[in-house]
């Protein structure tokens, strides 16, 4: 299958339906098919055929979204670009970019034109049809998905957490990024409109939008949701009309997943999911969320997790080591890297780089990234368990545990905490002591915001030179 088959058949049997409503705009999935189908054909004027590798470098519009079906349904490869980045022409060259888009053509959305040419249309399958990097150090990590691949994954999150052609789909990561385009076209191969280019900068502009086009589905990162928290009000749900609301990309503490219920919408899903596969790992909603507060969820559908140690062999429930997984339809390696591929893909499995342990009852809980684990005295400590002591306290909004190097403990444990209202960070030290004991951190320093690397994660290699910077020595 095709991945642009999903929106010919809306076309057909639901031509009037809105597909992408911009302001001042509203274009139904007749149209928006049309306007893929003239695209294509410009497309293959300009010489683009199957196999070639185009980036793409658009805004988060309609006509990026008429771009990236237009590529996919004739067969072309496509990769997204920063508009405005010297790491562009790196990957330009290393996957032989044939050419990139940097803004659309109207007239692709005009009424009437052409007749459809369907001999544009590739099989699709187990083609490629985008390119997914993910940062690493040295250079990105990138990996080929397939048309079959995102039909299998796209199958996993329905049976997990199903998006309704009647959703409204109000877009907050952008298009630009991996999850931003797949949640569009996830919210599109289930009939479902998308609400594109509406002000978001702010909490009042994001709530004004989300209100005012009657948004039904959310997908916010939890630095999002910490950012709205102050707007919130104390006892209702703000967005009660919000039917589904994501979170997922890193840890998710319990009380900011309490306060979301009860302030944002009751209708929470939390997901764990990786750009590399593309899968939806696990996920957790309703009464998982209340039994395994902490949890990051249980086994999506048609997904195995196990925790591996050292030796390559499961461990028992309980105990901590590597996560690995096996999805449906997933990668075998990633693209150009042996070296890589031998370390996250390996007999069947793939290792995400990420700690956790398993409940009996199969939740997955989280423990850090594997590189972040600390060895203090040759005590292992895990940044998540800090972590989810200092959200504990009330004061704290945001907490980054890392490790100060060390030539007397090999690491120090430390941590960066964002305040809700003023307070010594050093009260946090001790907080931390009474419930992780030797485990706690021995430095916690207050910022105005986390540094974050271009994944959202904390920079960790920012925070200890901060550390140093205000005395840590790591003695």
């Amino acid at each position: 299958m095709n991945l642009a088959d999903f929106l010919a058949r809306h076309a057909e049997r639901d031509p009037a339906a809105p597909a992408i409503v911009e302001p001042g705009r509203t274009i139904d999935y007749a149209a928006l098919d049309r306007a893929v189908w003239r695209a294509a054909a410009s497309f293959r004027e300009r010489g683009i055929g199957p196999g070639d590798v185009v980036g793409l470098a658009m805004g988060s519009t309609a006509l990026h979204l008429v771009a990236s079906y237009a590529l996919a349904r004739m067969g072309a490869v496509q990769i997204a670009l920063p508009a405005a980045d010297s790491g562009s022409a790196d990957l330009e060259r290393r996957f032989r970019v044939k050419t990139v888009l940097r803004e659309g053509d109207e007239g692709w959305l005009a009424p009437g034109g052409q007749a459809i040419d369907r001999s544009l249309r590739a099989p699709g399958g187990d083609e490629g049809w985008r390119i997914v990097t993910t940062p690493a150090p040295g250079r990105p990590k990138a990996v080929l998905h397939t048309h079959a691949m995102h039909a299998a994954a796209f199958a996993s999150y329905q049976a997990a957490d199903p998006l309704l052609a009647s959703d409204r789909c109000l877009d907050v990561l952008g298009l630009h990024t991996q999850a931003g385009l797949l949640l569009c076209w996830h919210a599109q191969c289930a009939g479902a409109a998308l609400l594109l280019g509406f002000p978001k900068a702010t909490a009042g502009e994001f709530f004004r939008s989300a209100e005012s086009q009657r948004a039904t589905f959310l997908f916010l990162l939890p630095m999002h949701l910490q950012g709205l928290l102050p707007a919130l009000p104390r006892e209702r749900p703000r967005l009660p009309g919000v039917r589904k609301l994501r979170t997922g990309g890193m840890i998710v503490p319990e009380a900011l997943r309490r306060e979301t219920v009860r302030r944002l919408t009751p209708n929470l899903t939390v997901v764990y999911a990786t750009n590399d596969i593309g899968a939806l790992i696990a996920f957790a909603s309703g009464s998982t969320l209340e039994r395994f507060p902490d949890a990051l969820g249980v086994a999506a559908p048609g997904v195995a997790i196990e925790i591996a140690g050292v030796d390559g062999n499961a461990l028992p429930s309980g105990e901590v080591g590597l996560v690995r997984v096996r999805a449906p339809g997933m990668p075998q390696g990633y693209l150009d890297d042996p070296e890589a591929s031998a370390r996250a893909f390996r007999d069947g499995w793939y290792y995400p780089g990420d700690l956790g342990s398993l409940a009996p009852e199969g939740a997955l809980y989280f423990k850090g990234r594997a590189d972040d684990m600390m060895n203090v005295d040759g005590l292992k400590v895990y940044p998540a368990e800090i972590e989810s002591a200092l959200l504990a306290h009330g004061a704290v909004a945001e907490a980054a545990a890392f490790a100060v190097p060390s030539p007397k403990h090999q690491d120090v444990p430390a941590a960066a905490v964002v305040l809700r209202e003023s307070g010594a960070a050093r009260e946090l030290e001790e907080w931390c002591r009474e419930r992780l004991g030797a485990r706690g951190p021995k430095l916690v320093i207050a910022v105005p915001r986390l540094p974050r690397d271009a994944a959202g994660r904390p920079d960790r290699g920012a925070l200890v030179r901060l550390a140093r910077e205000r005395g840590a020595n790591g003695g």
